[in-house]
């Protein structure tokens, strides 16, 4: 299915949905009321994934303005023109050109990429919850999962931490149960990152076993959680209970550092 028609899916939960409970239950019904507004990074974001995944429709789907503003007669007769089409600025397409071109310079990426489908749409309903789920994954192949992030940094350590902090582990878990429910086999997970800014290096990933049962268990905690508190008029948010702010360690450890900043905060009390 399309992109619009898998949007279109009532009544059923995705990840980007499904993550806000992380937060609370409160964090979760604002989103579902709420749906994120589209902002220029999540439109590079986009241009990058269809670059990639979908090369035959980027220059159909995306456009580029190349006047002093976005404003005025020129831009106005532009726009005209474009209806239906996603307008980036210049630079922001050069970009997206260049990823492109930096993940299929890469030998692992590119034979990843070459056969299977991209832009997968799932739905499935959840064994345990019974709860109707769907999923837009990036690429398949065979029982084979390839994602495709873009990143500021994607040096090992801080990849890794990103993509704990920003739950793709847990993303990918889903969407590898989604497979499985569709009649897959539990098959390899990979992840494409490339970096967003010049020289765009680029980095393949694999999600090793542990991580995805990992991710999985918290996917499934949190399906568990929407269930049993999805009819709340009122759900709590992250701290309903009194709570003790606990300073950083590093705010103890120099004292001369701590002793500065109580001077600091005497001299405001003045």
């Amino acid at each position: 299915m399309t992109f619009d028609e898998y949007q279109a899916l009532k009544g059923y939960l995705n990840w980007s949905l499904l993550k806000e409970a992380q937060k609370s239950m409160l964090h979760f019904r604002w989103r579902l009321a709420n749906p994120l507004a589209s902002t220029p990074a999540m439109d590079l974001g986009r241009a990058a994934h269809c670059a990639v995944l979908e090369p035959d429709r980027f220059f159909t789907d995306f456009a580029y303005f190349d006047g002093p503003r976005r404003a005025g007669k020129a831009w106005e007769e532009f726009a005209a023109v474009n209806v239906g089409r996603t307008i980036l600025k210049p630079d922001d397409y050069e970009k997206v050109l260049a990823m492109r071109d930096a993940v299929f310079s890469h030998k692992i990426a590119r034979r990843l990429l070459r056969g299977g489908k991209s832009e997968v749409s799932l739905k499935w309903t959840d064994e345990v919850t019974r709860m109707r789920l769907k999923a837009r994954l990036d690429h398949v192949r065979g029982d084979t999962l390839v994602d495709f992030k873009t990143t500021r940094d994607l040096e090992e350590r801080v990849f890794s931490r990103l993509a704990v902090k920003l739950g793709y582990i847990s993303q990918l878990a889903m969407y590898r149960m989604g497979l499985i429910a569709n009649g897959h086999d539990e098959g390899p997970v990979y992840m494409i990152a490339v970096e967003s800014e010049g020289p765009f290096d680029v980095a393949v990933y694999e999600l090793d076993d542990e991580a995805l049962y990992a991710g999985e268990e918290i996917v499934r905690e949190l399906l568990q959680k929407v269930k049993d508190y999805r009819r709340w008029t009122k759900p709590p948010g992250r701290y309903p209970y009194l709570k003790t702010l606990e300073v950083p360690p590093w705010f103890f450890d120099d004292g001369k550092d701590q002793e500065l900043i109580l001077t600091g905060l005497k001299a405001r009390e003045g």
